[in-house]
């Protein structure tokens, strides 16, 4: 199957992304406040682009069960994404509403730009490619780190947040995407697919790229 060898592609970057500071102090429960601040700001951006692509992936849809399949998602992310926001708030005892309307940061700008693109130029396949890491590697986050979490760990609840439950993010709403890949694989040459892989491939990296931007606090070089 397609998505399989997407998988198998991608496995160097999310084991980095396993092994990525953020991701080993969620587990451990200790991330600096100021990293996870930055994140709630950034992924903030973030969704609201991946709300916006939900969107026109509409208009790329050749049946009523995916176009239902992408007004759910579109829902979910506007409705119930902020919980995992506040629950990190909470931890560095922030406000929430303090950090919903920053600026974006440079990784969020080529995250941002790199769905749109699949958008503007590409099938749906490329956009679903585009847009899987997301959901794809917070699953397998969640279901690596949730045994090695002790019970008071402060970021169980996150963690908890993606794992499979109703009405959250689960594991049937990545296995639902990747089968649409592979449907939408079928008949593609050798060339469409090595495209479909690389936007899949750098949607990943760019997930890696922007623990990093959080954890190291990242920002333009250059501002007014």
């Amino acid at each position: 199957m397609f998505s399989a060898r997407l998988k198998a592609i991608a496995q160097p970057v999310l084991t980095d992304i396993e092994n990525h500071p953020f991701v080993r102090g969620i587990q451990a429960g200790a991330v600096p406040a100021a990293a996870l601040m930055v994140y709630v700001e950034q992924d903030t951006c973030f969704l609201d682009a991946f709300a916006k692509v939900y969107a026109g992936a509409l208009s790329k849809c050749t049946t009523k069960d995916q176009m239902r399949f992408f007004e759910e998602q579109i829902r979910y992310t506007l409705n119930d994404e902020a919980g995992a926001h506040q629950i990190l708030c909470d931890i560095a005892g922030q406000k929430l509403s303090d950090h919903q309307h920053a600026e974006q940061r440079p990784i969020t700008n080529l995250y941002n730009e790199h769905l749109f693109n699949a958008l503007r130029t590409g099938d749906l396949i490329d956009l679903i490619a585009a847009m899987l890491p997301c959901p794809w590697t917070y699953t397998e986050i969640s279901q690596q780190i949730v045994n090695g979490a002790a019970p008071d760990n402060p970021f169980l609840p996150w963690i908890e947040f993606y794992q499979p439950q109703p009405g959250q993010i689960d594991d049937s709403m990545v296995k639902t995407l990747f089968g649409m890949v592979d449907e939408l694989a079928i008949g593609l040459s050798k060339e469409r697919q090595h495209e479909i892989e690389q936007r899949f491939l750098r949607s990943c990296e760019l997930e890696y790229e922007f623990w990093e931007q959080a954890y190291y606090q990242k920002d333009w070089k250059y501002k007014n």
